[in-house]
């Protein structure tokens, strides 16, 4: 993915989906937005079928 293309977003989401979150971030070692971005994308492809 190319830096260059992304763009900032602001949402809200529940105390304990970022604290799971924030918890396999830190087991694995990913960061939190990338796993926001796979969510977003598998999402996309779900719905665009």
């Amino acid at each position: 993915m190319d830096s260059k293309q992304l763009v900032s977003l602001v949402f809200r989401i529940s105390k304990n989906s970022l604290d799971l979150l924030k918890g396999l971030s830190a087991k694995t070692r990913v960061r939190q937005s990338e796993y926001l971005r796979e969510a977003i994308e598998d999402l996309l492809v779900k719905y665009s079928k």
